[in-house]
């Protein structure tokens, strides 16, 4: 019992100053881009994992091209025994992002891109990783999206995604998920939910998508210049 408790206390200690270095060094060269975790705390003796304040920073190094005011992670002893990580919970609360496309077609982050894509490519024939996750939970997202090629700036607010369960073993594909994904986009409210199976061999799927008063003016640049109508505004309903 002491030699058990005793490795409770390292581990509290250790891990999460090896965690934090080791992190934000190779995620800072993978990306090619400046990574920071402002804490981690880590309880042993309940699996549980939190990351606080990780940043990833624009190519200039002014801003947060990414950032998530809080990780946390809840695993299972069963991982060991599954030789597969089961994962009672995941939240990720206020991830924010930062996008731009700019006015030469390209996009701020095809940097990142390009040095996540150099490495060697997938083995076609490896098996995907077996996972189980419970209580997946995505809140108070946001995206900004400025789109140089139309002059036009978007925002995504208040998003939202609930999913329940997601697994790929083999005793545990055919549950059914019920996943929630809800969000405000250029002040237009979305609500979806769907009913899913997405590891069963049928991988069946009933959704439904609601957003009422949808202002299709900021989408107006996307419109082709060649059509024989110009629309100025308008509202869209759809349940």
């Amino acid at each position: 019992m002491l030699s058990l408790l005793a490795f409770w206390v390292i581990a509290w200690l250790a891990v999460p100053p090896i965690a934090k270095s080791q992190l934000q060094k190779i995620a800072s060269e993978k990306l090619g881009r400046q990574v920071t975790v402002g804490k981690i705390d880590f309880k042993p003796w309940t699996l549980e994992l939190t990351l606080s304040d990780l940043r990833i920073a624009t190519a200039d190094g002014g801003k947060s091209q990414v950032a998530i005011n809080r990780i946390y992670a809840d695993a299972e002893l069963q991982s060991i025994f599954r030789l597969a990580p089961v994962i009672d919970a995941v939240t990720i609360d206020a991830p924010a992002i930062l996008l731009t496309h700019q006015a030469d077609g390209k996009y701020d982050i095809d940097d990142i891109l390009a040095k996540l894509s150099a490495g060697p490519p997938p083995d076609p024939n490896a098996k995907p990783a077996r996972f189980a996750i419970y209580n997946i939970a995505i809140n108070g997202g946001s995206v900004d999206f400025d789109d140089q090629t139309v002059k036009r700036k978007h925002e995504l607010r208040d998003f939202v995604l609930n999913v329940p369960f997601l697994s790929n073993l083999d005793s545990k594909r055919d549950i059914n998920t019920e996943p929630k994904l809800a969000f405000v986009l250029n002040g237009s409210k979305f609500d979806s939910a769907a009913f899913t199976t997405p590891f069963a061999d049928n991988r069946k799927t009933d959704a439904h998508v609601q957003f009422k008063g949808l202002d299709l003016v900021p989408y107006l640049g996307y419109i082709p210049g060649g059509l024989p109508v110009r629309l100025q505004a308008g509202s869209l309903d759809a349940t």
